[in-house]
């Protein structure tokens, strides 16, 4: 059983129907701006496994239209059979649950079994606004599945009774309670029945006084035990988690901090899964909305590193505005991004496959590391990968200038551009790149043959992709007129011609760089670049900017090598 599409209508800012297909083979990570309703989203998919009354139902101000239903529509995948249950809130009512074709589901309705499976594998919810009472439901709900696998194991044990005596002797306790328990409810079922006989006479002959109707009777009928199941236990059990530490000890987890009660809970749950005492994970679903928060940054990647282990084995479901959160290092786990809108989840990306090196590994690694604001991709509308520091700072200054949601990744170094490329590949987005070409005439013919290399190799991950590939001939500051300027005068010097107008030595190259930045961000329209810059659409377009520098290089270095073979046989000649 696997949630595969759920739909909320008149809940709370989703007044119209609202929709989210999920991937079943993906952690699901819902981004988007405050008040989108992602929270809402995770909410409304907890409350579609509640069980709940007349008396204990969802508020009314949840109810965007008060007059109308909320209506929760749940799709699950039950191996090769797809089965849809609606649930339906009025107000002041119980909510009731019904088939695909409105009618309501029963008990003799043939779905009743499929339900009550649904149900009792409620998800588990965690929020940043957790009260006492719902951090001790979501630890029973823990301790419950727990049990449940337990009893599971020892119901279905076949083991070896000698290798597993420890087992074998409880699984064999286990079935005579099994067994022993349906006997004594029947001991105990005649002495009540009789009693309950007595009562019935006694209450049947004041009715018929009461009414005169000699024809009234009365039967109080004793319930019969269909045996022993998990359940029986669990009503019984009750669990608590304490903290302990320097000050206080056995201090309650709901009287703690709530960065620690979260990431108590979160590794509570990761640590039971990798040592299998929940059983089978596959259609139990966890719920996590802004698990950044009240957390400090480096707690936020331990988080992430313990998201990622319970993804590889549980359906997993987070709300998020924090980049830190998604690791582009890991290997094993899908990912399925989505920016939630008014009427539905659009999906921004979704991992495709595994296609990074040890190389590209080591690369994301690193920027994990000097550069966490790669990650925010995810959350913005337009994606620019640049080489340098200098493009990052002057694109930075227009993008926020002209209130653009353009996200500026800074490669440094066109190895990383081929690794970030591979990234945003993965995940089937839309970008665009600016890098220098670095055809400088001060290079050997070597090293120009290798900057040719690196600028074809960036473009062959281009290939039947919308991506858009820009160059500055020979490097940013030479292609907006500034020359060659010093790696430790570059930052500085940027700046200056950004911020500061009144200076005319920089107006022509803030001039063309603003050009540059107006012409990238208009997608829809072909670009019209100054002389320093190219847009690439073919490989020969690299050989054309190389190939006659490398030529002329190239003879140079052999006239050159001439002429020190001239020079080194003349001094060998010369007498001494």
């Amino acid at each position: 059983m696997r949630l595969i599409k759920f739909s909320v209508t008149n809940y709370k800012v989703f007044k119209d129907t609202f929709n989210i297909d999920f991937s079943k083979d993906s952690i699901a990570i819902l981004t988007g701006r405050n008040n989108t309703g992602k929270s809402t989203i995770l909410e409304a998919i907890n409350c579609f496994f509640q069980k709940e009354s007349r008396t204990k139902t969802i508020p009314n101000d949840c109810f965007s239209q008060k007059n109308n239903t909320i209506v929760l529509k749940a799709i699950f995948e039950f191996e090769e059979e797809i089965v849809t249950i609606v649930k339906k809130y009025k107000a002041e009512a119980a909510p009731t649950f019904h088939d695909e074709k409105g009618k309501e589901i029963k008990n003799n309705h043939e779905l009743k079994d499929t339900l009550d499976e649904i149900l009792s594998n409620k998800p588990f919810y965690i929020t940043p606004s957790m009260l006492p009472d719902d951090i001790n439901s979501l630890i029973q709900n823990i301790y419950t599945e727990i049990i449940k696998s337990d009893l599971k194991k020892l119901e279905d044990f076949d083991g070896d009774p000698v290798e597993d005596k420890e087992t074998y002797l409880l699984a064999e306790e286990y079935s005579q309670i099994r067994n022993s328990y349906p006997e004594f409810l029947r001991k105990i079922k005649v002495k009540t029945d009789e009693l309950l006989q007595e009562v019935s006479g006694a209450v049947s002959d004041n009715l018929r006084v009461l009414f005169s109707n000699d024809h009234l009777s009365l039967k109080v009928l004793g319930g019969e035990s269909t045996g022993f199941s998990s359940a029986d236990i669990l009503k019984s059990t009750n669990s608590s988690v304490h903290i302990d530490s320097l000050k206080q000890t056995e201090m309650p987890l709901t009287n703690q901090g709530t960065g620690l009660q979260r990431m108590s809970l979160i590794y509570l749950i990761q640590n039971m899964i990798e040592k299998k005492l929940m059983g089978e994970n596959d259609n139990k679903l966890l719920l996590i909305d802004e698990p950044e928060a009240f957390l400090h940054p480096e707690a936020v990647r331990a988080l992430s590193r313990s998201l990622y282990k319970i993804g590889e084995k549980m359906p997993l479901m987070i709300s998020t505005h924090s980049p830190i959160l998604i690791d582009l290092s890991e290997r094993h786990t899908s990912i399925q991004v989505f920016r939630v809108g008014e009427k539905s989840a659009i999906q921004l990306y979704k991992s495709l496959s595994d296609q990074f090196d040890e190389s590209d590994i080591k690369n994301i690694k690193i920027l994990n590391y000097v550069d966490s604001y790669v990650n925010e991709f995810f959350f913005a509308d337009r994606i620019l990968i640049v080489e340098g520091d200098t493009e990052y700072i002057a694109f930075k200054h227009f993008a926020k200038q002209k209130n653009i949601n353009l996200h500026i990744i800074r490669a440094r170094g066109k190895a990383t551009i081929r690794t970030l490329m591979k990234i945003l590949n993965q995940f089937n987005s839309n970008y665009d790149i600016l890098h220098d070409v670095d055809n400088h005439a001060k290079h050997s013919s070597a090293t120009l043959k290798a900057q040719l290399t690196n600028c074809k190799e960036i473009f062959k991950l281009n290939e039947l992709r919308n991506v858009r590939i820009f160059c500055s001939v020979s490097h940013f500051e030479s292609a907006i007129g500034l020359g060659d300027v010093l790696n430790s005068n570059k930052t500085q010097t940027i700046f200056e011609v950004i911020h500061d107008p009144s200076n005319n030595e920089f107006h022509s190259a803030r001039g063309l760089i603003e050009m540059l930045f107006d012409q990238i961000i208009k997608r829809d329209e072909e670009p019209t670049l100054s002389a320093g810059f190219r847009r690439i659409k073919s490989i020969e377009e690299y050989n054309e900017l190389f190939t006659e520098l490398i030529d002329r290089k190239t003879l140079e270095e052999r006239e050159e090598k001439r002429r020190e073979d001239a020079k080194k046989e003349n001094e060998a000649l010369s007498p001494q």
